[in-house]
């Protein structure tokens, strides 16, 4: 593969064929569908978002179920 020759490890070479394989996905569909520039940044601005709210949901139950297990500690310990 090229990239043992470039002296990249697995990981991170598998991260950029990936990236490279959704950028010709997209870039087929775009040609294929006869979409704008507007369009596709569109529609990578809105999955951007999307990603985004739903690590942001995420994170928010993650706090939310932290602080009720401390509050729950916190009970049992004064009992």
């Amino acid at each position: 593969m090229i990239f043992s020759l470039l002296k990249i490890r697995k990981k991170t070479a598998a991260v950029l064929v990936g990236i490279a394989c959704g950028l010709a996905c997209v870039w087929v569909v775009a040609s294929w569908q006869d979409l704008s520039m507007e369009d596709l940044l569109n529609m990578l601005l809105g999955s951007i978002f999307l990603v985004a709210g739903i690590m942001l949901a995420a994170l928010c139950l993650v706090a939310v179920f932290s602080l009720l297990k401390k509050l729950l500690s916190r009970i049992n310990s004064s009992e």
